[in-house]
């Protein structure tokens, strides 16, 4: 099968390997569209090292090739979506319900071979049937949507709050789309024109400066701030900044550290959490559920879409962080 193979930082190959084969309990994908998410541009630029040569991608639709052993709730032919993240299903973190962060999970495109292939092999558990209501489209953007969907729900936003997003990719603004058909306010904040745009266009508040930022949190009686860009200077707004009584939710993987006064956080009553991911399986069979009954369309988030010759491309182009969801068109 031809499979596009990073041998090293930006260096992307399609070459023909060997076809894979299901194991026990997989099912064997043919993929028909792919998302590229950060964590491909992560491992695309070498900021996180694979083990070369090495297949990218977990963003994925597509048809069920062949089954394995065990397999009997699918068909060959059947269009499915991958739910990408396995934990381990028996570590205490796992016992416990928070899989997300279990530290034996399996990741495809991460720590197995991923999706940018012509064939992809998954767990059948981590596997789901796709309704006929939901377009290629928006079913290859279900995975992200489900991220920014754990991050609304475990913030307690409900109809009628106010939140904010620091920062506008594409979790950022598929936060705001879920959190405007939930009845809730959005102050939205970027660097980036275009990306304020966009958010705009899904029915958020643009704000420019951190000064006008923090007015408008204040203003607005902001009940959590959404850190989504992943980088030191918003976490440390979010931290600097959030109103009293409010929620920090760091969605981002910034890797510096923050600076905070914990006075203020403690007499202030502000909170700090995390969101990793997805509970599995509550958030992607909810997520599915909302898109197919069209009260979400992910794919508004998609600017670009390039064909599977071109990955190499459509990676760099991802790369400069201009574009929204840039999807592979697979066959």
């Amino acid at each position: 099968m031809k499979a596009a193979l990073l041998h090293g930082p930006e260096r992307i190959l399609i070459e023909e390997i060997a076809d894979p084969h299901p194991s026990t309990g997989e099912v064997m994908i043919r993929p028909e569209y792919a998302g590229i998410c950060g964590t491909d541009i992560s491992h695309y630029l070498g900021h996180r090292i694979v083990p070369y040569p090495f297949i990218l991608g977990h963003e994925v639709i597509g048809r069920i090739a062949a089954l394995g052993d065990g397999v009997d709730k699918f068909r060959i032919g059947q269009r499915v979506l991958v739910e990408p993240n396995y934990p381990c299903g028996s570590c205490r973190l796992c016992l416990s319900g928070r899989g997300a962060v279990c530290s034996q999970k399996g990741s495809m495109g991460v720590n197995q071979p991923g999706c940018f292939a012509e064939y992809a092999s998954a767990p059948a558990e981590f596997v789901w049937p796709l309704p006929d209501t939901i377009s290629d489209k928006d079913a290859a953007t279900i995975e992200p949507l489900a991220v920014s969907m754990h991050g609304f729900i475990r913030s307690g936003a409900s109809q009628g709050d106010t939140i904010a997003v620091l920062g506008c990719g594409v979790v950022g603004l598929l936060l705001i789309h879920a959190s405007s058909a939930a009845g809730v306010k959005v102050i939205a904040h970027d660097t980036i024109p275009g990306k304020l745009e966009m958010a705009k266009a899904m029915g958020a508040i643009p704000a420019s400066g951190s000064d006008e930022v923090e007015r408008l949190w204040q203003k607005e009686n902001v009940t959590a701030v959404f850190e989504c860009a992943g980088v030191q200077a918003t976490v440390d707004l979010a931290l600097k900044a959030s109103p009293r009584g409010s929620r920090v939710m760091l969605l981002g993987l910034s890797s510096l550290p923050a600076a905070f006064v914990p006075m203020r956080l403690v007499r202030e009553g502000i909170d700090i959490y995390t969101s990793m991911i997805y509970d599995h399986p509550k958030d992607f069979a909810y997520v599915i559920d909302q898109v197919a009954r069209g009260v979400l369309h992910p794919a508004r988030v998609v600017t670009h879409t390039y064909p599977f010759d071109a990955i190499g491309q459509a990676l760099k182009h991802a790369a400069t962080g201009e574009a929204g969801k840039i999807h592979i068109r697979m066959t």
